[in-house]
């Protein structure tokens, strides 16, 4: 390599001699000398080289490794979930004879969408007579997201053992409180809406049970086709702290004077996962069938207990977890 730039030097210097001046063979020199290369800055640049081409090679490589360490989608996925309440509220009316209520379940959902689910809670015996205190819910449905919107179609069913309504003329039970619902929901983003339709009689009011807690004005029939709607908006509007504000409406067949509205509003704070809650639910009864019908008066024998009034307001507290 020296030689060559040597022999280099040399022919420029004659060019100069017969073609230019002087003064340009400096100029010349170091033109030259920059553009000389040493051979240890060949070995450096060789060896950059190999090294890149080495790592692209195994990053090339490690791609497919990666895609093959990634875990799979699960075929199912089970969650759990557990709280407790300072009362228990279903459309706004309270469950539990305004006292407080120990709750849980879980739900089962296959990643095609389709779900099995159970939920649990206790009741009051007074309210739901002759039953072991316990409400049971069995549901399962389909979920599914089309053009950013949420789709939710499935059917539940309301259990409570050994509890019955009775009939005006008996003591013996003769309807059960069971209830069975279809229902179909929409969701987008912090909106949600849902729709509830009663298969069966609603929760056992029909021609032979409703005047026993109060002279009801019906057409005629059972309560099969009650509709229920619910609108409920749900949005973190901190770190950790979700806003909730609930519309409900409920639709009897055959019972216009029940019909009613329910509200809810309320906060949740992320503790470490535990939700700590605290609700405030009110409700649009005015006539006297609604807030007769939804009044707890009655025992399990027709005698008289102390009065609660299930549909007031009220504030309630509550913690739970999902796991």
């Amino acid at each position: 390599m020296v030689h060559e730039d040597a022999v280099g030097l040399e022919k420029v210097q004659k060019s100069l001699i017969f073609k230019g001046k002087p003064s340009d063979f400096g100029l010349a020199r170091v033109s030259l000398n920059i553009k000389a290369v040493s051979p240890d800055l060949i070995l450096f640049r060789s060896s950059i080289m190999k090294k890149t081409i080495l790592a692209l090679s195994l990053a090339a490589l490690s791609v497919p490794a990666l895609a093959q360490g990634k875990k799979p989608e699960p075929e199912y996925t089970i969650a759990g979930n557990v709280g407790v309440f300072s009362d228990y509220r279903f459309r706004g009316i309270s469950q539990t004879r305004l006292g407080p209520a120990l709750q849980g379940g879980f739900d089962l959902a296959h990643k095609s969408g389709f779900y099995l689910g159970n939920w649990n809670s206790n009741v009051s015996s007074d309210q739901f007579w002759s039953g072991a205190g316990l409400e049971i819910d069995l549901y399962g449905g389909y979920k599914t997201t089309l053009a950013g919107i949420g789709l939710d179609v499935g059917t539940i069913y309301y259990y409570y053992p050994n509890a019955g309504v009775r009939s005006t003329t008996s003591t013996r039970v003769v309807e059960k409180y069971d209830n069975h619902e279809v229902y179909f929901g929409l969701s987008y983003g912090p909106l949600s809406f849902k729709t509830s339709y009663a298969v069966s009689d609603y929760f056992g009011l029909n021609s032979s049970t409703d005047n026993f807690v109060a002279p009801i004005d019906r057409s005629s029939g059972g309560s099969s086709g009650t509709m229920y709607y619910d609108l409920t908006l749900s949005k973190e509007i901190a770190d950790k702290l979700t806003l909730s504000a609930h519309i409900g409406s409920t639709k009897f067949k055959n019972y216009g004077r029940l019909d009613y509205e329910d509200y809810k509003i309320g906060v949740t704070y992320d503790l470490d996962g535990w939700l700590v809650g605290l609700s405030y639910f009110t409700n649009s009864m005015s006539t006297a069938d609604a807030k007769t019908f939804t009044t707890s008066n009655a025992n399990a024998t027709g005698g008289t207990i102390t009065e609660r009034k299930l549909y007031k307001d009220a504030a309630v507290i509550s913690i739970s977890k999902t796991f």
